[in-house]
């Protein structure tokens, strides 16, 4: 029974592991622009380059719409969400999580557009 105990985890974290794995994204590359209005959030264009099959970067085109973050604020958050395994569970900005929740559903959306078949 002792011997079966380490076994057993380790087949959990092997099994957890590939679960992980298969459930990130694959996404088709290139560059996916999207003018996103939401009810409650507000508006913004989004444009989300693809490298590789993952997000590579996220920009605003044309200015921030109902964002209302400062620059600076909206630049680290948004190098944050890239480098993110899962963009949709990074912490909103304090004072700011609708204008972070706009952006992530834009960019949900826009990925629409990129999931690879």
């Amino acid at each position: 029974m002792k011997r079966f105990i380490p076994v057993f985890i380790a087949a959990l974290a092997l099994f957890g592991a590939a679960a992980y794995a298969q459930a990130a994204p694959v996404y088709t590359d290139g560059t996916y622009q999207l003018d996103y209005t939401d009810a409650e959030l507000g508006s913004v264009s989004v444009s989300v380059v693809v490298a590789d099959g993952r997000i590579e970067s996220v920009s605003l085109p044309s200015g921030k719409g109902d964002v209302t973050l400062d620059d600076e604020s909206l630049n680290a958050w948004l190098a944050t969400f890239v480098a993110a395994p899962d963009y949709m569970k990074v912490d909103a900005v304090s004072g700011a999580s609708q204008s972070c929740d706009l952006i992530k559903y834009a960019v949900q959306a826009a990925l629409k557009k990129a999931a690879a078949k």
